[in-house]
C-alpha cells in the first residue's frame, strides 16, 4: 500500500444469509465497487433438478474503496457484519485475486451446472475432505444421488464415494 489514498479490495462479512442485502444497501453508498462472486449449480431436489445461484464463498463480498474514506460507512452499512482484518486492521485483498475471479465468468458467476455429468467425465471435488481434488467419475448412482470418483491421494488414485453435489464438471478438451 502506499501513503497516498488510493482504493483498495477488502473482504466484508455479511450477516448470516444476509449477502443480496449487503450488496444492495453497499450499491447505494456511493463510491465503491462490489464484486459478489457466485455460483451457478444443479440442486437435485425431491422431484426435480433445479438451477440455482449461490454465493461462491458464501458470508463473504469483495469491495473496493478508499478506506480513509469510506470504511465506517462500509462497516455500517444494513447486512454487513464486519470488515475481515487482522490485530484490527482491515486486510486488502490483491487486485489480481480480484481479476482471476472476475475470469471465472460474467458478472462473477462461475457455470458448474453438471448436466453433462456421466461416466469418464473430468470432475473436480468442490466441496467436503477432498476439495480441490479432481478426478474421474467412475459411476453414478443416481437414485442415492451419489458419485464414485477416482482421485489421487497421497500419491495412489482411490475411489471415493460422494453425494453428487459435491461435485462440477472440469472443462479439459
Amino acid at each position: 500500500m502506499s501513503d497516498s489514498p488510493e482504493n483498495f479490495w477488502f473482504c466484508i462479512k455479511s450477516k448470516p444469509r444476509q449477502e443480496a442485502v449487503a450488496v444492495r444497501n453497499l450499491k447505494s453508498v456511493g463510491d465503491i465497487d462490489i464484486f459478489f462472486p457466485r455460483i451457478r449449480r444443479t440442486r437435485r431436489g425431491h422431484e426435480k433438478n433445479k438451477e440455482v445461484i449461490e454465493p461462491l464463498f458464501p458470508g463473504y463480498i469483495f469491495v473496493k474503496f478508499n478506506p480513509e474514506d469510506s470504511q465506517g460507512t462500509v462497516k455500517s452499512t444494513r447486512g454487513v457484519l464486519h470488515l475481515v482484518s487482522k490485530n484490527g486492521k482491515a486486510v486488502d485483498v490483491d487486485h489480481k485475486v480480484i481479476d482471476e475471479l472476475k475470469a471465472l465468468g460474467p458478472d462473477g458467476i462461475l457455470s458448474m451446472l453438471d448436466e453433462e455429468l456421466k461416466v469418464g467425465a473430468k470432475i473436480k471435488v468442490i466441496r467436503g475432505i477432498f476439495a480441490g481434488s479432481e478426478g474421474e467419475v467412475l459411476k453414478l448412482a443416481t437414485p442415492q444421488k451419489r458419485i464414485a470418483v477416482l482421485l489421487t491421494l497421497l500419491g495412489a488414485q482411490q475411489s471415493v464415494e460422494m453425494p453428487m453435489d459435491d461435485v462440477a464438471t472440469t472443462e479439459e478438451e
